[in-house]
């Protein structure tokens, strides 16, 4: 179907609309004709003999006014609803077919040219669909009307009159092909003009940072500049084609007049017939350069017709498969190999699988396809090569949205609705179980600050949760999680643009998530992956290492490289981070960095030397046992304590942790409201023995371990 049939299509769904408005026009183009047929009328009465003047050609003149009025509105009002109808349904389809069409759509086109398509295009189309049909029905009646009229009263000076036709249709045909071609390049300034301003406003943070203000400046203007330039074209040929066209009107009227006045072709015309003659010439005029202005209009239309529906037609995410069964999250990738843009392989013969409840960490450099599996599992993607499952199914026998109802995602940078907090953790659900609701904000940690909004849960957060910090940002992303209750789970990048304290607050939450659920972490923070059941390590789209973070230290390969090149820096930013969040709730215990030494070095190694002392620690364990047992067998009593009491401790060296951790664990218990006390050894303080430490102990009597 041509754009232009395709477009009217859309008319006539408002058929009852449309045929009213067409009423309206008729009723309005027969009453201009009668209004030369009354002037026609009144000048034959003044020629005539007659004394008695008609009332009913005085009342005709009011009932064509009464007509022409009538019809003008009958046939413009319904004609907008033809109009905004189809604006309506346009825009409503437009968005329909936006949100489901796949992620690839949006990889290849700009923000700011989809969103014009919506708001500025659909009223492009718009005009050809029903202000064009408007001009046509209302002119094209009055034109043809006219020239009726016109041969009754001569043929042959109307005959004359048309000798023009052929060199005004040769004239629109020119303009036409300019116009279109104009058209289309409009709407391509147009959208580049929308998505500069829609990065200018998205980004301006950072326009200001670099003080590219100038440079942003410089680059609307230029768009902006082509898009007058390119509308300025349009009018030009729009509004010349229109004074040419008057011309060889007026050219073919004044040929009418020096016939009808004269006698080369044995013409004659009575005085009342040569005035309406001429007064319904002239009246052709306006519905002629009204007939020549709408092809501007169309050619407008159907360039932004040609847009939209190939954006309609666009070929949708594909949706098959059927199986709506309970996942519970194993994950295998088989061979699967992809590319981006069929040209450059981002996986190559991937192969790994992930067990029920497991926790893998994908590390890599960056363009090693990191993220790029969780598009896949998502079906964010579905050109892809070799199997990918889910609890021994392809995901392609899912039904999408089973699919990705089991699968929750928490990005680097969450995406935030202009709406309530409560709205943006239960996105996407009419109806809100309460219940499920604050669970999922207590567990996350965002009932800490939505407690300080005024509303509370009920508060606006802007948009883009621009109202709120990068750290609560992501709790609200992780509280969407936990309310969706998935059983499969993405962290890509999770925290990688939180400060370090903000990020310690959220990895709680993270490893709240995580918990009995598959979870597949895509970081770059050693916080976020030294915990997982297994690390890959990606290396030109296919998994180099495996195994956990001591095994693969242990290989001295791509990860160990990464770990020391990479992750070192943000693993030092995560001990001080600790060491803040301790100081906040317990200012008095400050802890100085420990130097790891050759001991420890080798401890963590695994040094052979190390098992030359095993029997040591045989008769270490022979001599403890033995004054557990007598110190037990002096007790009369066991004393147990009436409060819970961590014991933390091993029987390594110095080193390992176990003050930050101590130290952790308080800052973590003061964070719920509980007032822990502390037993330490106090190396380096004012008392050897033990000593019970509250908030208020001082560092010269703890010492650095406490």
């Amino acid at each position: 179907m041509s754009p232009l049939r395709r477009l009217f299509s859309y008319t006539f769904r408002f058929k009852f609309s449309f045929i009213f408005s067409i009423f309206g026009f008729v009723l309005f183009a027969s009453a201009d004709i009668a209004a030369v047929e009354w002037i026609r009328r009144i000048i034959e009465y003044i020629n005539s003999d007659q004394d008695d003047f008609s009332i009913y050609l005085v009342l005709a003149l009011i009932f064509i006014a009464i007509g022409r009025g009538s019809g003008f509105f009958i046939g413009n009002y319904f004609m907008s609803r033809v109009g905004f109808g189809i604006v309506h349904d346009l825009r409503a389809e437009l968005f329909s077919k936006l949100i489901n069409l796949p992620k690839n759509f949006f990889d290849q086109n700009q923000s700011g040219q989809l969103i014009n398509r919506i708001t500025f295009t659909t009223t492009q189309v718009s005009g050809a669909a029903s202000n064009a049909i408007k001009t046509f029905v209302r002119e094209g009646f009055l034109l043809l009307g006219l020239l009726a009229y016109m041969f009754t009263l001569n043929w042959k000076l109307t005959l004359l009159l048309l000798i023009t036709t052929p060199f005004i249709a040769i004239i629109v045909y020119i303009a036409g092909r300019r116009l279109r071609k104009l058209a289309k390049t409009i709407q391509t300034a147009m959208g580049d003009v929308t998505h500069l301003a829609s990065e200018a406003v998205d980004g301006n943070l950072e326009i200001k940072s670099f003080n590219a203000e100038k440079y942003e400046k410089d680059r609307f203007f230029a768009a902006n500049a082509s898009n007058k330039t390119q509308n300025l074209k349009l009018e030009a040929t729009s509004n010349l084609a229109t004074p040419i066209i008057q011309l060889l009107v007026s050219i073919s009227l004044s040929i009418v007049a020096y016939f009808a006045l004269g006698s080369q072709l044995g013409i004659k015309l009575n005085a009342e017939d040569f005035v309406a003659f001429i007064t319904a010439a002239g009246l052709m005029a306006k519905p002629i350069r009204q007939l020549s202005n709408i092809n501007a209009v169309i050619q407008k239309g159907l360039a932004a017709a040609v847009e939209i529906f190939d954006q309609l037609d666009a070929q949708e995410e594909d949706d098959d498969g059927q199986i709506e069964s309970s996942i519970v999250g194993a994950v295998d990738f088989e061979n699967v190999c992809f590319s981006y843009n069929k040209k450059d392989p981002v996986l190559n013969n991937l192969n790994f699988r992930i067990s029920q409840n497991e926790t893998v960490a994908i590390v890599g450099k960056s363009g090693s396809g990191k993220s790029t599996i969780a598009n896949l599992l998502s079906r964010f993607y579905s050109n892809y090569d070799g199997s990918i499952l889910i609890d021994g199914t392809s995901i392609l026998d899912y039904k999408l949205t089973h699919l990705r109802e089991a699968i929750s995602i928490v990005n680097q940078t969450p995406t935030l609705f202009n709406d309530t907090i409560e709205k943006n953790i239960a996105y996407g659900e009419n109806e809100i179980d309460q219940d499920k609701l604050k669970d999922a904000a207590e567990i996350s940690g965002c009932s800490e600050f939505i407690s300080r909004f005024p509303e509370g849960i009920k508060s606006e957060i802007g948009d883009d949760g621009v109202l709120l910090s990068g750290g609560q940002r992501q709790r609200i992303a992780i509280a969407r999680a936990f309310y969706k209750d998935s059983p499969i789970i993405i962290l890509d990048e999770a925290t990688s643009a939180l400060d370090n304290e903000s990020e310690l607050i959220v990895q709680e939450a993270i490893e709240k998530l995580i918990n009995n659920r598959t979870t597949i972490v895509i970081a770059h923070r050693l916080s976020t992956i030294e915990n997982a059941d297994k690390i890959l390590v990606l290396n030109d789209g296919s998994v180099s290492e495996s195994g956990t973070h001591f095994e693969l230290l242990e290989k001295n390969g791509i990860y160990k490289n990464l770990y020391q090149n990479k992750f070192s820096d943000s693993d030092a930013k995560d001990v001080s981070a600790r060491k803040s969040v301790a100081q906040e709730f317990l200012p008095s215990i400050t802890e100085e960095p420990t130097q790891q030494g050759y001991l420890i070095d080798a401890w963590y190694k695994k040094s052979w030397w190390l098992y030359l002392l095993t029997p040591l620690t045989f008769l270490f364990s022979t001599i403890v046992k033995s004054r557990k047992n007598s110190y037990l067998k002096n007790q009369k009593k066991i004393w147990r304590s009436p409060v819970p009491i961590i014991v933390v401790g091993n029987i390594s060296m110095g080193g390992t942790g176990k003050t930050p951790l101590v130290k952790y664990i308080a800052a973590e218990l003061s964070k719920r409201g509980f007032k822990p006390g502390l037993i330490s050894r106090g190396y380096g303080g004012k008392y050897s023995g033990t000593l019970e430490v509250n908030a208020e102990t001082t560092y010269k009597k703890t010492g650095d371990e406490a």
